[in-house]
């Protein structure tokens, strides 16, 4: 089927449009080649015509901004208009093309082929960005000298093009070509942004696209070190950890953004953990087994011999991070107590409740069969009605064991009625309480301590009285069944 170029629509009647709609028409018409090697240069031919003919659009798309044309066919902006005549293009053509006015070597590049277009679109955006710190008239950029700081930025093009390449030699004929280059940069002087403009373009010839967008930004930060400044700023503002435990009780879910110092850390941190993983031949066997009965990672039939993608094997790294913390003792101690996983375990037996961590998260008991077999193991026994087991002593503060049992009782939560949300909260501080006088009974024990948080505490010893969870009251002077007793201020 034949299709013309509407030259009526376009209103152009030059004779080389004549020509390019002829010529297009008998493209339709042409067969493909047989022969491979032809077929292929056809192709390249084509595409070739299509990047010159992106160029030249790019041109008349920016007339047609300049000028207002798109207002006589009633659109109201030059975007608007760029949709209704080529919806599957890129409406932002329209600002490339004005952008491409503004720098005259990156528009050489293009047009001649040495820069794609989309490669074009990134160094305008860096160029912009470096705009306003140049040609400020006070020889400073971002309060060094600009003649200093110039100079060294343009011969990091070099320097970031061996770096992709992976090192050239030094007498390799794409080096010297390259300083050659650079050096014409320098010695031709002009305004500031020209010659970065020309190093960047320069980039943007020597590298692919995908790697161009990080060795770009990597010459704007040094040409301007305080863009980094502010963004390492922005992220530590913005840094955050949430922990989602999973209404099905099936897990968790971890919600981060973290600054640049935690990133790197948690990086280097799990790299190194992915690459010790004794699991990782395992992993590697699974896949030479699945692509050797030619079933693919992701073929039911190859459910069985799965191996870990990446983003269960960075998961288990951090699982044997936290492993490590907990089993050697990094974590040192919480409240006179080890820092460890605490699980209470009801008796084993048919309809007994399941098992519950430190957060409240039930677990199942296999897992904790597989705790118990490679950790050092505290039992408390709990009476019938969910007390731990009683000890009394004349110390001031209770005892390591005596902490853990009492965390065990109340599920990590505040003995007080609606200070706190219930859940888990790893960041919520529990503090033992003499629910009587020590100095008026002089005794320390579970049986005369109860959890609270600080908020509550410190209302507690601003002379308030608080609610507890078992209906008691408590204030400075003690425990009560009623919010008046021990002469008590205030109720909370």
């Amino acid at each position: 089927m034949r299709v013309l170029l509407r030259r009526q629509a376009s209103g152009m009647t030059g004779c080389a449009l004549v020509a390019l709609e002829q010529a297009v028409a008998a493209l339709y018409d042409a067969a493909v080649p047989a022969d491979p090697a032809a077929a292929l240069a056809e192709a390249e031919a084509l595409l070739r015509c299509e990047q010159q003919l992106r160029v030249l659009a790019l041109r008349r798309i920016a007339d047609v901004e300049a000028r207002g044309l798109h207002e006589e066919q009633g659109f109201r902006d030059v975007r608007s208009w760029l949709r209704d005549r080529r919806p599957d293009g890129e409406v932002t053509d329209a600002h490339l093309g004005s952008a491409l006015r503004e720098f005259p070597l990156l528009t050489a590049s293009v047009e001649a082929g040495e820069c794609s277009l989309s490669a074009s679109r990134k160094v305008v955006h860096v160029l912009r960005l470096c705009r306003r710190h140049v040609d400020t008239g006070t020889g400073l950029i971002d309060g060094l000298p600009s003649e200093q700081v110039l100079p060294a930025v343009v011969h990091h093009v070099v320097t970031l093009t061996c770096r992709y390449l992976h090192g050239l030699a030094a007498d390799d004929p794409r080096l010297l070509a390259l300083q050659a280059r650079v050096d014409q940069i320098l010695e031709a002087g002009g305004p500031e942004l020209a010659r970065l403009e020309a190093a960047f373009t320069l980039l943007a010839e020597q590298v692919p696209l995908p790697a161009l967008t990080g060795l770009l930004d990597e010459l704007l930060v040094s040409l301007v070190p305080s863009i980094l400044e502010a963004r390492a700023e922005a992220g530590r503002e913005a840094a955050g950890l949430v922990l989602h435990r999973r209404s099905d009780g099936s897990g968790w879910r971890m919600e981060a953004q973290l600054d640049l110092e935690c990133g790197e850390r948690l990086f280097t941190a799990l790299r190194a953990e992915a690459a010790r993983d004794p699991r990782n031949p395992v992993d590697t066997a699974l896949w030479l087994q699945t692509h050797a009965d030619g079933l693919q990672p992701h073929d039911e039939g190859a459910e069985v011999l799965r191996p870990r993608d990446k983003r269960r094997r960075l998961h288990d790294a951090l699982n044997r991070l936290l492993e490590r913390y907990l089993s050697e003792g990094l974590g040192g101690t919480l409240s006179k107590v080890p820092v460890q996983i605490s699980v209470m375990l009801p008796e084993v037996a048919g309809g007994q409740l399941p098992a519950r961590g430190d957060s409240g998260t039930l677990i199942p008991r296999s897992m904790v069969r597989r705790w118990w077999c490679d950790s050092q193991v505290t039992a408390y026994v709990m009476s019938l009605g969910g007390k731990a087991l009683r000890t009394m002593h004349g110390q001031r503060t209770l005892t390591r064991r005596e902490r853990v049992g009492l965390h065990l009782e109340t599920g990590g939560q505040c003995a007080g009625l609606g200070c706190c949300r219930d859940g888990p909260n790893p960041l919520q501080v529990l503090r033992p309480h003499h629910v009587h006088l020590y100095s008026v009974h002089g005794r320390t024990g579970l049986e005369e301590t109860i959890y609270i948080c600080d908020w509550t505490h410190r209302a507690i010893h601003q002379g308030k009285t608080v609610l507890l969870r078992d209906g008691r009251y408590l204030s400075e002077a003690g425990i009560s069944g009623h919010p008046e007793g021990h002469g008590a201020k205030e109720a909370a």
